[in-house]
Formats: C-alpha cells, sequence, structure tokens
C-alpha cells in the first residue's frame, strides 16, 4: 500500500511543480522532471506488483528469453537508440511519428530477443 501512496505523491509533486514552479526538463534534469521519474518508476512497480498478485502462472516465453539474454538485449536496444537518434530529427517529431517509432523499435527489439530465445542462443555465461 505504501508503494501506491508514493507513486501519487511524486506524481501529483510533478504535476505542481511542472505548473507552477518550473516546467518538467530532462535536460536540466530539474527537480520536476526527477519528481516525474520517481513517479513513473513507482507506478510501473504498482503495475508489476499487482501483476504478480493477481497472475499465479509460469513466466510468459518472451519475459524468459529476455531474462536468459539480458546483456544482449540491453546492447541491441541501445543500437537501436543510435540508429534512431542518426536517423531521425526525434525533437522535431509529431506524437504519431514518436508513437511509430517506439512501436516499431519494441517490435525489433522483441521479435530479435524472442528469437534468438528461440533458437536456443544463450549469451548469459554465469
Amino acid at each position: 500500500m505504501k508503494i501506491w501512496v508514493l507513486a501519487a505523491l511524486f506524481w501529483i509533486l510533478a504535476i505542481i511543480f511542472d505548473s507552477y514552479i518550473e516546467r518538467v526538463s530532462r535536460r536540466m534534469c530539474n527537480f520536476a522532471y526527477v519528481m516525474l521519474v520517481f513517479g513513473q518508476n513507482f507506478q510501473v512497480l504498482c503495475i508489476l506488483t499487482l501483476a504478480g498478485f493477481v497472475s499465479y502462472k509460469k513466466n510468459l516465453v518472451l519475459e524468459d528469453a529476455f531474462n536468459q539474454n539480458m546483456l544482449g538485449s540491453f546492447l541491441l536496444a541501445n543500437i537501436l537508440t543510435g540508429l534512431v537518434n542518426l536517423s531521425v530529427n526525434t525533437l522535431s517529431a509529431s506524437s504519431l511519428t514518436a508513437f511509430m517509432i517506439l512501436s516499431v523499435y519494441t517490435f525489433a527489439l522483441c521479435m530479435v530477443t524472442g528469437l534468438i530465445h528461440f533458437c536456443g542462443v544463450r549469451m548469459k555465461f554465469w
């Protein structure tokens, strides 16, 4: 229950700071941005906690794929991020363009990680 209260508190603080004190700025890494990031991360933790209570099934195949190849999927995500940043002017992209880029990015990352898992390749050496 505490995590839900913290998530709500950080979101409220982010909205207050963004509205009345200073706009959220990732580049400046101001207090409003820090509250926004805390709010988002605590919200994700709340959702994952809730999913853990609701679901009693075993892990999903894609979850196992990422767990077995964490380093490889992380490196692939960094390469894909670099490709997007080199090929698209992300600052002037519309919301629809940004959504499409994120969708293709996520699909590609999941597809490659899933295929590596399906082929039995394991990049975890410990």
